[in-house]
């Protein structure tokens, strides 16, 4: 439509909204304009009226168009149940598919944790881009309603606000944590002297 008279899109976009409007969607199974207004859209043209002659003219009485609406839009309510079932069973759909992304996490007291570092994508500007998302390890401390956890320092601090469990992870040592506590364990004199540096 408005690629053969680009300048006129503002005269075509009355008739564009009322296709929108008037078209039927697969979520509520109806039109929009029957959700807002409670029955169909319904053109003049598209109702078949009885006339009736009168000194030989035509005339349409506004009692039988009333009739022909009525009858087209008795089911009103049953279609606004039927649009709020499919809505309902859309979003159920929805749910299920998210869900199954979703792992659940769950952590004991004693156990350590990454934390996100906060706020979310902060980034450190010695660093940049390297900057870790997570620092720790952390000890769980308790567990509260709502997957929400204690958390302290492995020093003992306490830290006063508990952390969502969507933002801490189960704590794994790294590759160098690992070197370092088997350095620790096979020569403890060599990691005294190292510590002092």
């Amino acid at each position: 439509m408005i690629k053969d008279n680009p300048r006129e899109w503002s005269d075509l976009l009355l008739d564009s909204l009322w296709a929108y409007r008037t078209s039927k969607r697969d979520a509520i199974d109806c039109t929009p304009y029957e959700l807002v207004y409670g029955y169909e859209a319904i053109l003049p043209v598209e109702v078949n009226i009885r006339t009736i002659r009168v000194n030989g003219q035509r005339h349409m009485t506004a009692e039988t168009y009333q009739e022909a609406i009525s009858i087209m839009n008795l089911d009103v309510e049953a279609k606004h149940e039927q649009a709020l079932s499919s809505l309902i069973k859309q979003k159920r759909l929805m749910v299920k598919t998210s869900n199954k992304r979703v792992k659940k996490k769950s952590f004991k007291v004693n156990d350590l944790v990454w934390k996100v570092r906060l706020p979310v994508g902060h980034k450190d500007h010695f660093y940049g881009k390297w900057t870790s998302q997570w620092e720790g390890p952390f000890r769980v401390v308790r567990t509260c309603s709502g997957n929400s956890y204690g958390l302290q320092h492995t020093d003992g601090r306490v830290i006063r606000i508990n952390i969502n469990g969507k933002f801490i992870k189960a704590y794994h040592p790294t590759i160098w944590e690992k070197y370092a506590q088997n350095i620790q364990k096979s020569f403890p004199e060599f990691w005294e002297n190292m510590r002092k540096y």
